[in-house]
């Protein structure tokens, strides 16, 4: 404001000298032309003279006063815009602060005074080093002066400390400001808050590398640190044994003294197995009463044996758990490194194999995977000639589950679920076959069949009239995968001549993160042919939410293992909340998968969940069921 006074003020000046220049300019002119014996003087009275004289003095009055007028019009407006550009400074969300060249800090707005917890008198003539929260080393901050005194912009995700002790992220932009010579003269950084994105991420990662219960890795996670574990042992030319650990009768114990005392044994088993175990040995639960474990660094095929013996014979110590004590025992396959396999799978694949033997064999031992394990082998054999009959002899169906609006509690959706109705074995549950044509690579053409059928299917309801709701087909990771799936969707689409609105596709949150850039072109092109997308077990994997808002998709499934617990665990309801809010934000709807209670859908109709799926509304129905339900609404 003071610079404005100043060159209102200076504009005045600069009016009053010119008239007086041009006063003096006039005296010397008026000396000359009008002066005795000049050719003016003879014609122009010296009434005439003084007339000129005062119509100059007027003129240049008049010319002044317009001048100072636009001045002070133009001063107003600039204060106006200052104003205006001061108070959206000042009131924005994002964190800004200027400082000088040498980094002390001139201004800050309010967002740092509550991002930091410092008033801005604390902060003014401060470094920015006052926010330092030692969560980056010296080379950070080299790459940060070395870019911005370059000129150019920096920008990264940085933790700083508040005033009372707290960190928080931000996703920073420091930029410099150069006069018109190209002198830097001040820093201006421009920052948002990510502490709850970065919070949420954090969460889903440990939610998708760590078993809940017992807080040890999972198997993804026992995968990939076994495979970057046999990559050094390559170099180190050392041995590795995998050990795959299954808990005999657990089921009796459950069934004895109840879930709730299972659960306590499993923790107390995985914090055992610890406790045994060598630092850089690794540990995880891989299935609900199975265990993996990773012998690493092993001169000798004894040492492996020695270790095993003494991790049975602690496991074999009593467990005490609430006054019950409970003695274990356990039924263990080791596969080795290199004799065994070349990758993690195939090495917990094998141990798997030897587990399966001491199981039937009679449990509480220990056996080596062999070459003769063949038993397994010769059933996946066995079943993917089944499942080829299958498929020439149409022995697949589909089954409908549908999922439902939670406000109007109408029928949304439904789901197109494979089942195989086979002469020999009865109905087979999926889980038991899908496998198997997903690594024979079989789900290709059962996934063409299970899209015809879909469309066949919504055909003849859409000709008896019915009001049909879309249906959602899953997409297995091998199907997603092939590069002609846009094709084969289109040809589908137009062949059925049904709307693609009533159709929908879904794909689960790890199958859209194996190849990002591969999965966002696919699903470019399948919306643009008009369907709908769907991700499936959200929260289950390692999406980057900044990644997950630039796929073209319509809606989040929320994973059965949140729903399980969102009444009585805390977290489950958190995360689920979390996941709600954010597709909300981004525009998408969540559909929560497995709901069973009337309490949790309670829950989800506060948390504003969109759609629900599960038992609670209906099972999985073969066709003829569904109709009925069509044809009753």
């Amino acid at each position: 404001m003071k610079k404005l006074k100043l060159f209102s003020s200076w504009i005045i000046w600069v009016s009053i000298g010119l008239g007086i220049f041009f006063w003096i300019i006039d005296s010397a002119v008026d000396a000359y032309i009008f002066g005795e014996g000049s050719f003016i003087s003879q014609i122009i009275t010296p009434a005439m003279n003084e007339l000129w004289v005062r119509l100059f003095a007027l003129a240049v009055l008049i010319l002044s006063g317009i001048f100072a007028q636009a001045s002070i019009a133009g001063r107003k407006r600039t204060e106006e815009e200052m104003k205006k550009l001061s108070l959206a400074v000042e009131g924005s969300s994002d964190w800004i602060l200027i400082t000088d060249r040498d980094g002390k800090i001139e201004y800050a707005n309010h967002a740092v005074e509550e991002m930091s917890g410092y008033a801005k008198e604390e902060l003014i003539g401060q470094n920015p080093r006052i926010f330092k929260s030692g969560r980056h080393d010296k080379q950070f901050y080299e790459g940060l002066w070395d870019t911005i005194l370059l000129g150019s912009a920096f920008r990264a995700i940085v933790t700083n400390r508040k005033k009372t002790g707290e960190l928080f992220d931000i996703f920073n932009t420091i930029t410099p400001l150069q006069d018109d010579r190209g002198n830097i003269m001040h820093f201006v950084a421009t920052a948002k808050d990510i502490t709850e994105q970065k919070l949420l991420e954090a969460k889903l990662h440990h939610l998708a590398n760590y078993d809940a219960l017992t807080e040890l890795p999972n198997r993804n996670l026992f995968i990939e640190r076994l495979d970057q574990t046999i990559a050094r042992a390559e170099y180190n030319k050392r041995l590795i044994a995998v050990l795959s650990i299954d808990i005999d009768k657990f089921s009796f114990i459950n069934d004895t003294f109840g879930p709730g005392i299972g659960d306590k044994v499993l923790q107390e088993f995985g914090r055992r197995l610890l406790s045994i175990l060598r630092d850089g040995d690794i540990v995880a639960r891989i299935g609900s009463d199975e265990f993996g474990v990773a012998l690493i660094d092993i001169a000798r095929f004894e040492d492996i044996i020695m270790l095993v013996e003494k991790l049975m014979n602690a496991i074999r110590q009593p467990f005490g758990i609430e006054g019950e004590e409970i003695v274990l025992t356990t039924s263990v396959g080791i596969s080795c490194y290199p004799p065994d396999g070349n990758n993690a799978y195939e090495l917990l694949k094998n141990a798997n194999m030897g587990m399966m033997r001491v199981r039937k064999s009679g449990m509480n031992d220990y056996q080596f995977y062999t070459r003769d394990m063949d038993r397994k082998a010769s059933e996946f054999i066995l079943l993917e000639r089944r499942l080829f009959k299958a498929l020439k002899n149409n022995e697949f169906v589909l089954y409908y589950q549908p999922y439902f609006n939670i406000d109007s509690i109408k029928m949304a959706g439904m789901e197109a679920l494979l089942r195989w109705k086979s002469p020999e074995l009865g109905l087979v549950s999926p889980g038991n076959f899908i496998p198997v044509l997903e690594e024979t690579g079989m789900i290709i053409s059962v996934g063409q069949w299970i899209l015809e059928a879909a469309f066949r299917q919504l055909k003849e309801w859409q000709d008896k009239g019915y009001g049909i709701v879309p249906v959602t087909v899953n997409f297995s990771a091998v199907q997603f995968r092939q590069k002609d799936i846009g094709d084969l969707l289109e040809k589908t689409i137009t062949e059925s001549g049904i709307d693609p609105k009533l159709f929908a596709v879904e794909i689960t949150e790890s199958t859209f993160m194996q190849d990002a850039e591969f999965t966002k072109n696919i699903l470019d092109r399948i919306k643009k042919l008009g369907i709908a997308v769907n991700i499936d077990d959200f929260g289950t994997g390692y999406s980057s939410l900044s990644y997950l808002k630039k796929l073209p998709i319509d809606n989040l499934k929320i994973d059965i293992s949140f729903i399980r617990g969102i009444v009585d665990n805390p977290d489950d309801a958190t995360i689920t909340a979390a996941i709600i809010s954010m597709a909300h934000h981004l525009n998408l709807k969540t559909i929560a998968e497995g709901v069973e209670t009337e309490g949790q859908l309670d829950i989800l109709r506060l948390l504003r969940c969109d759609m629900a799926q599960g038992y609670y509304f209906s099972r999985p129905l073969p066709s003829e069921e569904v109709e009925k339900m069509l044809q009753r609404s």
